[in-house]
């Protein structure tokens, strides 16, 4: 499945817009997150860079922008040459990570398939109250349409309401916000 995931996600690259109407969503989402000064971000499954821009704005220490399809690594490392911004082109639930202030997840989480690894990887990561964020620029019931559209719903899952997801986390995070409207999908949890 891995291979397939790849394949699609490098075909689809070069195509894959950024959604310049959105950008005021996801300014929204950064504010929301509140992600603290000189932190150690993970953006996993951060395509062609399209949140560099906001969470630069927070001053991290260093972004780790992980993407499974080298076509989008490429064409990120293309656009933005910030020191900051550090690359790896790999599955999330195979990379080697340092400890993590935050991990955004930002459009990306119905694409991770098996949840229950990538709960016990961010875990292992995470340093002790840091933040996970799962993040949509629109809402659940848009998303799930555009998979099932795209062909893409077999290589996703069904995103189900914030708080079901985020009770699949329970065991390692407790939720502090969550945003599940007509505009967008957020969960902010917290590493216990």
């Amino acid at each position: 499945m891995d291979n397939d995931m790849e394949t699609f996600f490098n075909n689809m690259a070069h195509e894959w817009r950024n959604n310049p109407e959105e950008y005021s969503v996801r300014e929204k989402l950064v504010s929301v997150m509140a992600l603290p000064v000189n932190s150690i971000i993970a953006d996993i499954g951060c395509g062609k860079g399209v949140m560099f821009p906001h969470i630069l704005k927070t001053k991290p220490a260093q972004i780790i922008a992980v993407d499974i399809s080298f076509e989008m690594i490429k064409l990120a490392k293309e656009h933005f040459h910030d020191d900051r911004i550090h690359y790896i082109n790999g599955d999330i639930l195979n990379v080697l990570l340092p400890a993590l202030d935050a991990v955004i997840i930002f459009n990306a989480y119905p694409h991770i398939l098996n949840k229950e690894a990538l709960i016990k990887k961010l875990a292992d990561i995470i340093k002790p109250n840091g933040i996970v964020f799962i993040a949509h620029s629109r809402s659940r019931s848009d998303i799930n349409a555009i998979h099932k559209r795209n062909g893409a719903c077999k290589l996703s899952v069904v995103l189900e309401s914030a708080k079901t997801e985020a009770e699949k986390f329970s065991e390692h995070f407790y939720v502090e916000k969550i945003l599940d409207n007509d505009e967008l999908f957020f969960i902010k949890m917290r590493h216990v």
